[in-house]
């Protein structure tokens, strides 16, 4: 009997001890997206509907929802972002929901990000609360989350399950950051020639072109190099001014054939012809 007793304690323990890795009911997701040039991150559980009557149901309208299963939804931004009329600062977030019958979401977004679903929820943590509109969606089986309308100063986090979808629109000033890079990239000092390049085909994309040429200019005072002069090609023609842009671009080519580059001598050689036909 006491070899028995002995026996089944080492199973127990020996069965207590063994690491287990079994399919969860709701898989952990992550969708990241840059944003012009702040990378947004958000990780959730995804649960399913399996049948089952989702929201007025399942989740309760009028009451604080995790925005998903298990652990609470986090939301992480690599610089401020708008969100609301109001500026989130960089970090890491969780983020909930308090759905209505009407179409009227509350999204919460508070500043505890490792909230284990709503334990611990402290409603004075609230960075800020956006109201939303649900919208008549098709079906979607399984919870997603993901981001939708991308342009280089905006998006929306796209929320979908069973027949709704809910849109959260945020904004970034990348113009202010691009600034700031540059800035930052002037300061340090390094590859000044591509930098100040760099810079200028920005600020052509801007269309401040009187800028963009002040970058091209110092880049090619440091450096006469192929990229560099056709950037400034293409800066005067995108200016309207079509017979500089082709000197220029002339200029660049035979810098592209003295650096033996074939690929960019055919390049501007192409674009110079279809240049000169307008």
């Amino acid at each position: 009997m006491k070899k028995t007793i002995t026996t089944l304690f080492a199973g127990i323990l020996a069965f207590a001890g063994t690491a287990q890795e079994l399919p969860a009911p709701s898989p952990l997701g992550e969708v990241e997206q840059k944003v012009g040039l702040t990378d947004v991150d958000i990780e959730y559980s995804r649960p399913s509907a399996k049948g089952r009557t989702i929201f007025g149901e399942l989740v309760k309208y009028d009451e604080m929802w995790r925005l998903g299963a298990n652990m609470a939804t986090k939301l992480e931004i690599s610089t401020p972002i708008m969100m609301g009329g109001k500026e989130l600062a960089k970090g890491e977030y969780s983020m909930q929901a308090i759905p209505a019958e009407n179409g009227d979401w509350t999204i919460v977004i508070n500043s505890d990000a490792g909230l284990r679903g709503l334990s611990g929820y402290d409603e004075k943590k609230d960075v800020l609360r956006l109201n939303v509109k649900a919208m008549v969606n098709s079906y979607t089986e399984t919870f997603t989350i993901g981001f939708d309308k991308l342009t280089n100063t905006s998006a929306v986090i796209a929320i979908q399950w069973e027949k709704l979808r809910v849109e959260v629109p945020f904004t970034v000033d990348t113009d202010k950051l691009a600034k700031e890079n540059i800035a930052a990239a002037i300061k340090e000092g390094k590859d000044l020639d591509k930098v100040y390049s760099n810079a200028a085909s920005y600020f052509s994309g801007m269309k401040d072109y009187k800028t963009a040429i002040t970058y091209v200019d110092k880049s090619l005072k440091i450096k006469k190099a192929h990229p560099a002069m056709y950037t400034k090609a293409n800066i005067l023609k995108a200016g309207g001014n079509n017979a500089e842009a082709i000197k220029i671009a002339k200029e660049a080519l035979e810098l592209a054939k003295e650096a033996e580059s074939a690929g960019w001598a055919n390049y501007i050689e192409g674009n110079i012809k279809a240049w000169e036909k307008e």
